[in-house]
């Protein structure tokens, strides 16, 4: 909507700004905050390290790739794009600019997000790294937008801003505007969940696709979508064709376990292998009791003396007790699709346990939604936000000088 020009009581006219879209404000006052914050701290990390590996050293020297994307390596690109053309972002930059080629192992690394580098990189000259940066930026602010309108479904508005600050700051929040499938894939479960709640089944439809295509855990979204076609069935008074719910909902319960084996028959066909295969390049298929994983983690914690390992756990923890709140306190569908994540997260040990942990819960909202409640209060608000922060800064600062992150 456009801004207008009003008469004050004094007769002289003033303009009256523009209302954003709900939510909008605030997203794009947390991504610039956090955008800026993010690339102003990697600045000071490359002003003060010795040697800072380039874009994508860790593939280069060990993937012994046949074919390179192009890196933003020079000293004008490298320390504002390139610093964060490091680990998955560097196969995501490979298959945009290359496609799935049958002598990698780019089969485990899903569409969606190389093929938004790949438009938006055409208009840029081919420039993918950058074209990265661009979707996740996109991708974050229609995140939150989706995020707050959907908390705000059940809750004020309050709980809907604290929610949206405490994803924004999460210890692993550089994932969400690094070339990474956090923003995507965290915007496509939110709109899909969104929409689905207003019964709005083709836009469910579409975000549920786009969230098949972007990582494997979007399989899960067919738990929650099958919940809410059901509930809306139930609210019509169990009317439709041949006693059935619409197809509009049956088609959304059904796209993301159509994305997946979709995906899965693809690459079979342009590489050979499939995303189970190749996973075991990257540790395997082997799953335990949580109770062992949680075990293996503190044993690998004690000998390595590895503070990330430990932030793994803690995180898991906490976030295992934050689902088990929601049960009781969040919508049906919040659980049944925060659940199946978490536990997936319990179960493995690949190739060390809980790597990337700390990550993945990153983009599990409904945890952060009852977070939001139970730290309802100055004191913890900002407890949370400083120790949030520190955990921040300080994954980045590992992922700017090259340790491993991801």
């Amino acid at each position: 909507m456009g801004g207008a020009w009003t008469a004050r009581p004094s007769g002289r006219l003033a303009f009256r700004a523009p209302r954003l879209p709900a939510g909008l404000g605030e997203a794009l006052w947390l991504f610039a905050v956090m955008r800026v914050g993010l690339s102003l701290f990697a600045l000071f990390v490359i002003a003060h390290v010795a040697s800072v590996p380039t874009s994508c050293h860790f593939e280069l020297a060990l993937d012994h790739w046949l074919t390179v994307p192009p890196l933003a390596s020079s000293p004008s690109e490298f320390p504002l794009v390139g610093v964060w053309q490091r680990w998955d972002a560097c196969w995501y930059s490979k298959i945009a600019t290359f496609g799935y080629e049958a002598a990698e192992d780019s089969a485990s690394f899903w569409p969606a997000l190389p093929a938004a580098m790949h438009v938006v990189a055409i208009p840029l000259g081919g420039d993918v790294a950058l074209a990265g940066l661009i979707v996740a930026a996109v991708s974050y602010i229609v995140a939150i937008v989706g995020l707050y309108r959907l908390v705000r479904m059940d809750w004020d508005e309050e709980l809907a801003l604290r929610t949206s600050l405490f994803i924004s700051i999460a210890p692993a929040a550089l994932f969400l505007f690094a070339p990474f499938t956090e923003a995507p894939f965290l915007a496509a479960t939110v709109w899909a969940l969104y929409a689905a709640r207003q019964r709005r089944w083709g836009i469910a439809v579409l975000a549920a696709l786009v969230a098949s295509l972007t990582r494997t855990q979007g399989v899960f979204l067919a738990l929650p979508l099958a919940w809410e076609a059901w509930s809306a069935w139930r609210e019509s008074g169990r009317r439709g064709p041949l006693g059935l719910p619409s197809l509009g909902s049956l088609a959304a319960t059904a796209v993301p376990v159509a994305g997946l084996v979709g995906f899965m028959v693809a690459t079979k066909v342009w590489t050979g292998r499939t995303p189970l295969d190749t996973q075991d390049v990257w540790g395997g298929r082997n799953f335990h009791w949580p109770w062992d994983t949680a075990a293996a983690a503190l044993q690998w914690v004690v000998e390595h003396h590895d503070s990330l390992e430990a932030l793994n756990l803690a995180m898991l923890l906490l976030f295992i007790a934050l689902v088990l709140i929601g049960i009781r306190r969040l919508p049906a569908s919040y659980s049944l699709l925060a659940i199946p994540q978490v536990a997936l997260l319990a179960i493995r040990i690949q190739p060390t346990p809980l790597t990337s942990t700390v990550r993945y819960l990153g983009v599990v909202f409904p945890a952060f939604v009852v977070l939001a409640m139970l730290l309802n209060g100055r004191r913890r608000e900002w407890a949370w936000g400083i120790a949030s922060l520190l955990a921040v800064g300080a994954l980045t600062w590992m992922w700017v000088i090259g340790d491993w992150v991801a």
